[in-house]
């Protein structure tokens, strides 16, 4: 699967933006999954007052997330031995990755989340945020790309 977000300014002055590719990957279990491809890399935690932190080894949620990984051009994987499976995601034009699950916590207060819905989701989002926002001058176009594949383990 390709997903693509272009965005043109067709105005007269430059303006700032930023993005994200909301993908939600359905997984055999939250507890059962590692996100491989961020080790050593500087990423924010939202849900610890934005404080900076080091990823060392492959991403295990263990508790709520909301962690914007930074400065990520390399493709990423999800790991899931529940559903033998490994989902391969490369990014384009995105200098940023969102790793998102609400957890029990956080599902309860969305909507369209139902209370256990959130055991079988990961967000790994391709994006380009806060000090990699993209700035774009007037006629400029941007286009920020991910591709998702599929492959047993």
């Amino acid at each position: 699967m390709k997903l693509e977000l272009a965005v043109t300014n067709t105005g007269t002055t430059s303006f700032r933006l930023e993005e994200a590719l909301h993908t939600y990957h359905r997984v055999g279990h939250v507890d059962n999954i590692r996100l491989r491809g961020l080790d050593g890399v500087t990423y924010l935690d939202n849900t610890d007052s934005n404080r900076e932190k080091m990823q060392y080894g492959d991403v295990v949620l263990a508790s709520q997330t909301d962690s914007a990984y930074l400065n990520t051009r390399h493709a990423l994987e999800l790991v899931d031995r529940e559903l033998r499976r490994r989902i391969r995601i490369v990014k384009e034009n995105s200098l940023t990755t969102v790793v998102w699950n609400p957890w029990r916590e956080g599902a309860q207060a969305l909507s369209d989340l139902g209370d256990d819905e959130w055991q079988q989701m990961v967000c790994a989002e391709a994006s380009n945020i806060l000090g990699f926002a993209v700035n774009l001058a007037p006629g400029e176009r941007h286009t920020m790309k991910a591709s998702i594949g599929v492959a047993d383990l």
